[in-house]
């Protein structure tokens, strides 16, 4: 019998886990954005999902962390060179809303400055 190739998986700890099930969580939004869009499309109903990279929110910062320390940690790797406003994203959803966005469907809208270029 020929050997078959057999890979392997090592993980040293949590964060290994937590990134796979963030990374599939965040996939499943977006498959169920475009699915329900299509399902519900033809009632006249556009659904679309947003997706906020690093935001200026109490989710964004570390337990004690000062904005400055928070900006220095996630800052270079935004290729904006900045964390993003909540105004900046609910512009997006607000956008998204509005009669000039009618075309857009099923849509996961990344906003990021460029993170997940």
């Amino acid at each position: 019998m020929p050997a078959l190739p057999i890979g392997s998986v090592t993980r040293t700890g949590p964060a290994f886990t937590l990134l796979g099930s963030y990374a599939t969580s965040k996939a499943g939004v977006s498959t169920l954005t475009r699915a329900a869009a299509r399902d519900h499309i033809g009632d006249g109903i556009r659904i679309n999902a947003v997706s906020p990279g690093a935001s200026d929110g109490p989710m964004s910062y570390r337990p004690g962390e000062t904005r400055e320390e928070r900006d220095a940690r996630i800052t270079p790797s935004i290729p904006l060179g900045r964390v993003g406003t909540l105004d900046e994203v609910a512009a997006t959803v607000l956008w998204l809303a509005c009669d000039e966005a009618g075309f857009a469907v099923g849509h996961d809208l990344v906003v990021d400055g460029g993170a997940t270029a």
